[in-house]
Formats: structure tokens, sequence, C-alpha cells
């Protein structure tokens, strides 16, 4: 009997197997930066005013993501860092960025907080603004009532001119809004 022989396969990192990984891992990242890009990569940013479940004239983001103040960052004193940054995105636009549109109905004093020597946080009537990790989609309002990081986080109301941040505030009885009073900080655009 004659012994057959199967052709070696070369089983290194341009091997069939290795090249499908690359290419599922090359695709994974992607979608997985193509968020984190837009949200701290963007070259301006959008202010929308739109009615999130409970909250009528909410403050968003391009995306219609909902975004949030921590009540402990008046004046544009940042808190939030570290471990707090991904529960809790910035709202970030590069460095050479110097005026935020604004769409209707929105109202506030806009200015920006330096996060690196490229990117700055925007903010609203000098309070910082953020995304929430836990709403997975726009227009929800997860985040609201958070007590994390030394402050409260809570939803902007988008037509509050004025040297305050206007903020909504569930009640049990329904939806209230309250005034935070700010400390001035942030350059106005």
């Amino acid at each position: 009997m004659s012994k057959v022989q199967t052709p070696r396969i070369q089983r290194g990192w341009f091997g069939p197997r290795h090249v499908r990984l690359w290419t599922v891992a090359l695709a994974a990242s992607a979608v997985l930066l193509v968020p984190m890009v837009s949200a701290s990569g963007a070259t301006s940013a959008t202010l929308k005013s739109a009615n999130v479940t409970g909250f009528s004239g909410a403050l968003v983001n391009h995306s219609s993501r909902t975004l949030y103040i921590l009540s402990s960052e008046k004046g544009a004193k940042i808190k939030c860092s570290g471990a707090c940054l991904s529960t809790w995105p910035p709202l970030l636009v590069k460095a050479s960025v110097t005026k935020v549109t604004l769409g209707a109905n929105v109202k506030g004093k806009i200015g920006f907080v330096t996060r690196s020597s490229t990117m700055k946080q925007v903010t609203f009537n000098s309070y910082p603004l953020y995304t929430y990790a836990g709403d997975s989609g726009s227009l929800q309002s997860h985040g609201e009532g958070i007590a994390a990081f030394g402050g409260t986080w809570y939803l902007v109301k988008a037509a509050s001119f004025s040297s305050s941040a206007t903020i909504f505030k569930k009640a049990s009885t329904g939806t209230t809004t309250t005034t935070i009073a700010s400390g001035g900080g942030g350059i106005a655009y």
C-alpha cells in the first residue's frame, strides 16, 4: 500500500484563518470607533432641542443623544475624569473649533473647557456637557438624576438663556424644572 500525502497548509499570520480573524477585528474596531470619532473628534458641534421621553425641549447633540451636566461642575470646573469618562463621555470638539451651531429653540451661553492639547469640551451656561453610556440610542434619559462622581447628573433644558443652567428634575408627580446657579467660566461664542 502506498501512503497518500496531503499538502501541508501554511498556518502563519497570513493563513486563511488569520486573515478572517484580522478582517473581523478590523471591521469591529471600525464600528466601535465611528461613534467615538463623531463624538470626540468633531470639527464642529451642533446643539439641538428635542423631546426626550418625559422631558420636552431637552438639549441633545447632532445625533440626538441626550446631553447631561454634573451639578458639581459649575463654572466649568471639571470633576469627571478617569473612570467617570467611560460612563459619561464628554461632548468634545477639536481644539481649533471656535463656534458651536445652535438649532432652533436652543438659547444659552456656549463655551469650551480644555481637555487636552488637541481637544476641548463644549459647555452650556458654564457647565461641561456629557452623554451617558447607559443611553443606548437617541432621545433616551437613563442618566437623569444619577448621583455619582461628586454630584448629580441632570438633563439640560435647551431654552435656558441665563447665567444659570436650567435643568430638569423629575419628581414623583411629574417633571419639574430646577435652576442651578452657575459660577461663570468658559468662553462665550
